[in-house]
């Protein structure tokens, strides 16, 4: 009877091992990126630390972790998931649209590319930016750092939360709103554009 006891033990061990399936991991990519003009980048929560540099390729580090669902104790497991990688003309897009993910990007961008980013809930941060940004948060807060101020135009707004553009002298104009909103534009003689707009939180443009 013990043996037949520890045969039973043994065995709902073994059928229950899905549940202990990964819950998090870590994964790189180094993309091609000479042929492209722009990049798309998306998500559903978490953070993305941007950094431009002078360079041909994509460097990506991203650390998925999975929610643990409000109904029970376990996670979801993590390791079918993948960056989804679509071309479309001298357009790249990248992402993991995943609601039940908390994902954490550290990118090196090559400095040709213009941006668009869209994320749900987190927070941005961009270093050395020198070519055109659009970008859209629900919640949270975007920091972008310009390299130098060869823009056209630049626009932040948030609709509950604070907006501010710094750096780039005459043509700056901040605003804020008598109820609980900011705008903030920038008009000037360079190239490049700049559009960010946060639905709760704060947006932040300086340059250095």
């Amino acid at each position: 009877m013990k043996t037949l006891t520890s045969f039973l033990i043994a065995g709902n061990i073994l059928l229950s091992a899905p549940v202990f399936a990964a819950s998090s991991k870590h994964v790189t990519y180094s993309i091609d990126a000479a042929s492209f003009t722009d990049v798309q980048m998306e998500m559903s929560i978490g953070e993305m630390d941007i950094e431009i540099y002078d360079g041909e390729s994509i460097e990506l580090e991203i650390e998925l972790i999975a929610e643990r669902r409000w109904f029970s104790l376990r996670r979801d497991d993590v390791d079918d998931i993948e960056l989804e990688q679509r071309e479309r003309g001298d357009s790249l897009y990248l992402g993991i649209d995943d609601d039940d993910l908390h994902q954490t990007w550290v990118v090196r961008i090559p400095a040709h590319l213009a941006l668009e980013i869209d994320l749900g809930v987190g927070e941005v941060e961009i270093s050395d930016l020198e070519n055109s940004l659009k970008l859209e948060l629900g919640v949270g807060a975007v920091q972008v750092d310009v390299a130098n101020t060869n823009y056209g135009e630049i626009v932040a707004t948030a609709g509950v939360g604070d907006a501010v553009i710094r750096g780039f002298g005459q043509g700056t104009d901040n605003e804020r709103s008598m109820l609980v909103g900011a705008d903030a534009y920038y008009y000037g003689d360079g190239e490049h554009t700049i559009e960010v707009e946060v639905g709760v939180g704060d947006a932040r443009i300086r340059a250095r």
